[in-house]
Order: structure tokens, then C-alpha cells, then sequence
């Protein structure tokens, strides 16, 4: 008689029904699986499945898989954007609510969860998304003109202007290249002046005139 109580299923939140596993008229006895709507459910593992999939859609959750080179930056509470493909001029906010502390050794990313109020019911669960944080690379890094930088068999260098105007060649190394400039990892202080295009008759040691770079007219 106990079992009769479970003729009335009801769930346990309040919600909305996403997946359907059973249908009307479907014979369901104490442990059968079920993961299809035919009168016979069968489970493609055999195991016990449920009758239906409830979610609750007034606040969403984002999974975000982070670099290694931002991980650092991501802390909770932190603000960020969510677009929709069809809809990216018009982002929601979320929030960073937790991280996965660790790094994936297999991806070197970090797996991060960001909340989305749901409110109005706009967004659809499974939704793929763009999620867009306002953070900066971790560490101390230096972006000079990709023509900066020379290459040959000292190296990788640049030449620097000192504050006697002397000329200095400066082993560096590099980070990320984005084609017209390109990040220094090492090798730098940030305080230096950089030739932004060198040539071959400049030589360590010799003495040279700095001049600043002119605004273009458009800036």
C-alpha cells in the first residue's frame, strides 16, 4: 500500500518541464528505466532513469572555460557580459559565483560558472553564448611595434635609447603576437624608450636623438 503514494508525482521546485520521459499510458513499476516516451520504456544502459527533467530558468548558469594566462584575474563577484548569437548588440550581465580553484591539465584552462538573472524568461537553457570578461593577462608584460623587434643571431632583441641617448640592445622574450605588436615577457622594465624601427646602421653604444611620435591627424 506504501507504493500507492507514488501514483502522484509531484516535484520537488518549483519549475518548468524541459524532458519528458514517459508517455500517457506508459507502465511504470518500481525501478524500470525510462528515457523514451514509448509504453515500454527501456534504458539504453538499463539503468533507472527519471520521469521527467524540471529546471528552474529564473537564473541561469554559465560554464566558461578560462586561459591559463587570464585564470588568475577571475575572481567572484566579478561583473561580466553575456550575448546571444542573433542578439549580441544587446548583452545581459552576469556574475562570476564560483571557479574551479585548478587548471585543467588537459586544456590549461580554468572552468568558471557565472549566474544570469532570468527573470523574464528571455533566455532558453542549452543556450550556446559569448561571454565577455573585462580583465587583462596576468603577469608584467610590455607591448612594442612588431617591427620593434629584431631577429638574428643574437637573438631576439630591441634597441633602446638610454637617458645619455646611448643606444642598447636588449635580449627579450615574447609573448603573444597580435601581427602589428607584440607582448615582451622579460627583458623590459617599462620605462624605456624603444626604437620602433631599427636599422642596420645603428650600433651598441651610439649616440642618438630621440624624437617622440607625432599624433596622426586622425587621433
Amino acid at each position: 500500500m506504501e507504493l500507492t503514494a507514488f501514483e502522484r508525482v509531484v516535484a520537488p521546485f518549483a519549475g518548468t518541464v524541459i524532458q519528458r520521459s514517459i508517455d500517457v499510458g506508459a507502465l511504470i513499476t518500481a525501478g524500470s528505466p525510462t528515457n523514451n516516451t514509448t509504453t515500454s520504456p527501456v534504458s539504453a544502459g538499463g539503468a533507472p532513469g527519471g520521469l521527467f527533467e524540471v529546471a528552474q530558468i529564473d537564473k541561469l548558469r554559465v560554464f566558461v572555460n578560462v586561459p591559463q594566462s587570464y585564470a588568475a584575474n577571475v575572481r567572484t563577484g566579478l561583473p561580466v557580459q553575456v550575448s546571444v548569437r542573433g542578439r549580441l548588440m544587446q548583452p545581459v550581465k552576469g556574475t562570476v559565483t564560483r571557479t574551479a580553484n585548478a587548471l585543467d591539465p588537459a586544456t590549461r584552462t580554468l572552468l568558471t560558472e557565472v549566474d544570469i538573472d532570468n527573470a523574464a524568461h528571455e533566455l532558453l537553457p542549452g543556450t550556446f553564448v559569448y561571454v565577455g570578461f573585462t580583465i587583462g593577462p596576468t603577469g608584467v608584460r610590455w607591448r612594442v611595434p612588431a617591427t620593434a623587434v629584431l631577429f638574428d643571431a643574437n637573438g631576439t632583441r630591441v634597441l633602446t635609447v638610454g637617458a645619455d641617448g646611448k643606444l642598447q640592445f636588449r635580449s627579450v622574450v615574447l609573448g603573444r603576437d597580435f601581427g602589428d605588436a607584440i607582448d615582451v615577457q622579460a627583458g623590459l622594465n617599462g620605462g624605456e624608450s624603444v626604437v620602433k624601427q631599427p636599422t642596420v646602421s645603428l650600433q651598441e653604444g651610439q649616440v642618438v636623438k630621440p624624437i617622440a611620435p607625432q599624433p596622426s591627424s586622425g587621433d
